[in-house]
Order: structure tokens, then sequence, then C-alpha cells
């Protein structure tokens, strides 16, 4: 019986081998997971680490940080799909007292609102959610940098938005609505908000020395829906195997494919 690694060349095992080694050691990872995915099937697997003890491989979790931004906007979409809002519609429609309610949805999703990539100090991705409780607090006092609409520029307090919305809508925190709704139908069980065993350990490499420093893991509170997640690469593979093909359970082709459609202004 073959596996799907058997239908790749022994060369291109090789050189995938070679790109991963080579990543590792000029990104300076403590390890490192990679997937390929071709015709709708996880065809390769690989991994590099350097740190003890750790064997990592597809069914290992990695927190994926931004790439959860996509789960979130497959949320979006089912409720649009579901006619609860359209995607021009302001934010004040269906979320009130945000401050930034001009924005539309759809510009929320794009990363066209014109809104600060970042919330105020200090760095959400390392500190807990609890020391921004609020809508309010993720926005600051100076939500906006650029004129709604006119330019693209990331970020991630507008996907915090994005999932208040959801909650709004659905009358239920954001990971539940997640799970229920696209990790249970597309079998993502390996896909969470907290670290589930096996996972990769907290790490960051001193900026100046080849030196590991453990990375705290915060729940992120309000700014979840913009990177909370954890999962593997296994299940990764499957959900861009979604995102390519479309699944009517979740979302159908033609949603996918425009989630798909570049819709922010050129700079």
């Amino acid at each position: 019986m073959t596996t799907p690694q058997d239908d790749l060349l022994p060369s291109t095992r090789r050189t995938l081998l070679h790109r991963i080694a080579l990543a590792q050691s000029e990104g300076r990872a403590p390890s490192l997971v990679a997937t390929v995915v071709r015709g709708g099937k996880a065809v390769w697997h690989g991994a590099r680490t350097s740190v003890d003890g750790h064997g990592p491989d597809e069914n290992v979790q990695y927190r994926i940080g931004s790439i959860t931004k996509t789960f979130t906007a497959v949320l979006v979409l089912r409720l649009r799909d579901e006619g609860l809002l359209d995607l021009g519609d302001p934010l004040e429609k269906h979320l009130s007292g945000t401050g930034a309610g001009e924005i539309t949805i759809a510009q929320l999703l794009a990363h066209t609102g014109g809104l600060a990539a970042e919330s105020p100090a200090p760095w959400w991705e390392r500190t807990p959610g609890s020391l921004r409780p609020d809508l309010a607090d993720v926005l600051g006092e100076q939500p906006f940098r650029h004129p709604v609409g006119r330019r693209h520029h990331y970020s991630n307090p507008g996907y915090t938005l994005l999932g208040a919305l959801v909650e709004e809508v659905r009358g239920a925190p954001w990971e539940d609505v997640l799970r229920r709704e696209v990790l249970e139908p597309l079998g993502l069980d390996r896909t969470s908000g907290d670290p589930q065993a096996p996972h990769a350990g907290g790490w960051a490499v001193h900026p100046w020395a080849d030196a590991m420093m453990p990375e705290p893991m915060e729940d992120l509170g309000r700014m979840a829906p913009a990177g909370q997640l954890w999962s593997t690469t296994g299940d990764l593979a499957r959900f861009a195997a979604f995102l390519i093909e479309g699944d009517d359970r979740v979302l159908n082709a033609e949603s996918v494919r425009e989630m798909r459609t570049p819709a922010a202004p050129s700079e």
C-alpha cells in the first residue's frame, strides 16, 4: 500500500527537507514544522528542531497567531450567507458603541478600515487579555491611523471587532461558535484556543544572541479572534483544502472563492 509521500519524487523530498532546514537556520527558529498540500490532500510532512526531547510532527500544536484571522473571517461570511448581515453594513448596525462604527464589515475584513495595527501598549501578544477587558481598551483613545476605506493597513484590533460582531450576532462566545460551526464540521480536532498536549513550548530567540527565552502563554481575551488559536500542520492542511474547495457544511465554494479575491485598494 502506498502513502501520500510515495507520490513525491525522492529529489522533491530532499529539496523540501533542505528548504525547511535552511529556513530554521536562517530564521533561528527553535523548531519548525511544514506540510505540503496537493490536490486537496497532505502529501508531505517535515520537521526540524533544536529543542532536546522535542520531536514535532503533523499532530503537534503550535500557536498559529494571525492565521486565526482566517477562521474569524469564515465565521463572518457564514453570517452573511445566512442573511444575518451584509458586508456593506456599517459595524454600528450590528455592534454599537465601539467608536469605530462607521467602518463597514467588508472594510474590517480587508484591513481597509483605517484602524491602527496594534492595540495600545503593552504588547497584546505577550500580556493577559485581562488588561484589555473592553473593546474601548483594545481600540484606545485614537483608534484610527488613516481615513476609512482609503488604503490597506493591517489591523489586529479590526479583527477583534469582527470577533465581537460574531459574538453579538450569535449570542455566544467566539471560540464556542468557531468550534461548533467550523472546527467540528471540518474535523479540526487539534485546533483550539488553549494549547492541548502534545504542543510546542513557547520560546523566543534573543535578538542579539543565540539564546532561547521562555515565551509566555497568555489568554488574549478580547484579542483572541486576531491571534489566539493553536493548531497543527495536519489540521491546517485540511483547512487549506477547505479554503480551496469549500464545504457546504461550513462555506460553499462560491463564498470561499470570494474570500480569496483581493478587496483592498492599491497603495
